[in-house]
């Protein structure tokens, strides 16, 4: 699964769980984003998980996704 279609699937299901009045957290969707990534992924989940202040989803989302590919 790319990047963009994994993130997007989180997104879209805290904004269903918002629907019916089941807020998740930011942070722990950055947690649950980073916990479903491939091995390949792990020096950046490292390098997250090891920081004072996780960043937004927004933010994770950006940092995933190779420069190359992003407009």
């Amino acid at each position: 699964m790319y990047v963009t279609d994994y993130t997007t699937k989180i997104k879209d299901i805290d904004n269903a769980l918002g629907s019916i009045n089941m807020m998740v957290d930011e942070d722990e969707m950055v947690q649950i984003c980073l916990g479903g990534l491939a091995q390949r992924y792990r020096p950046i989940r490292t390098a997250i998980c090891t920081r004072e202040k996780p960043p937004s989803f927004f933010n994770l989302q950006s940092m995933l996704i190779p420069k190359h590919l992003t407009i």
